[in-house]
């Protein structure tokens, strides 16, 4: 095996924020441990969705940039949450699957402390800088509710919850819509200025579960992300990103979402998903 490679988490503020220490780095392979913490959880110490991608997020790209000299940005990502992670520590292992002379295709497991594998990614990535891209779409984020932005009650209570409400602002959740704004805060940004890849999927995840709610309001027992996708289109350069999630429809307690990402003073799209999500209803009690 190749000799372990040493990491700066000076230079990857989202993974320092998280709590990520990175265990093993060689060729093609990365393996980066994130211990139980309070803070990255939703109520009922269940890690949330987007701490989970963001940890494939970080896996995927120090697996890929560890045998080139050149930065490794992200294209897609697509994960799967097979188990809750409630109360534990993770273990994230990144592989690359095949390496061409311009992009890189990477798996990464996650992992409780007996080896269960909790959920499992694939990511796209990119060998090089990017620029913004100015042909990327354009969309008025201020016309997407239609009318006077309200968060409610489920959107008032999530962004006082200790990780949400550090890292986002809940601006409005009704009628199976959902808008979220993420800042530039030191600690979601890149050494490269623009919006971390982990941070960008957490609010995607967050979004998509705010216009899940907001299409099934009631009592609920239990709440989840099943699968998530989505495609990067450049950097945010530092702009306040917006994410304006859809609620496409429902199969029982099955809810698909279309998220868009945009910056809020440009409207470029920087980014979009879809996301599935759970939402399970108390015995007796209807969630529409």
């Amino acid at each position: 095996a190749a000799e372990n490679k040493s990491v700066d988490l000076k230079a990857h503020p989202w993974a320092r924020r998280l709590g990520c220490e990175v265990l093993e780095l060689e060729a093609d392979r990365a393996v980066v441990a994130l211990p139980f913490r309070d803070e990255n959880c939703n109520p009922g110490r269940s890690l949330h969705g987007g701490v989970h991608a963001s940890l494939c997020c970080f896996a995927g790209r120090l697996a890929a940039g560890a045998s080139t000299d050149r930065p490794v940005r992200l294209l897609d990502l697509s994960v799967v949450y097979l188990l809750p992670a409630v109360g534990v520590d993770l273990r994230a292992e990144g592989r690359v699957l095949q390496r061409g002379k311009a992009l890189m295709f990477c798996e990464v497991r996650v992992c409780d402390p007996q080896g269960r594998t909790l959920a499992c990614a694939f990511t796209t990535l990119a060998a090089g800088e990017q620029s913004s891209d100015s042909t990327a779409e354009r969309i008025d984020w201020r016309g997407f509710i239609g009318g006077v932005p309200d968060a409610g009650p489920i959107g008032r209570g999530l962004g006082a919850a200790s990780f949400m409400g550090s890292i986002l602002e809940i601006e409005h959740a009704g009628s199976g819509r959902a808008v979220l704004r993420m800042d530039a805060r030191p600690h979601v940004l890149g050494d490269d200025g623009s919006h971390d890849p982990g941070a960008l999927a957490t609010l995607l995840d967050s979004a998509g579960a705010l216009a899940s709610f907001s299409s099934a309001p009631g009592s609920f027992v239990r709440a989840m992300t099943p699968g998530l996708q989505m495609s990067f289109l450049g950097p945010t350069g530092g702009e306040t990103v917006v994410a304006l999630a859809h609620n496409l429809g429902r199969s029982g307690d099955l809810f698909a979402n279309s998220i868009d990402l945009v910056g809020r003073s440009s409207g470029r799209l920087m980014a979009r998903g879809l996301l599935t999500y759970r939402i399970v209803a108390k015995p007796g009690k209807r969630t529409a």
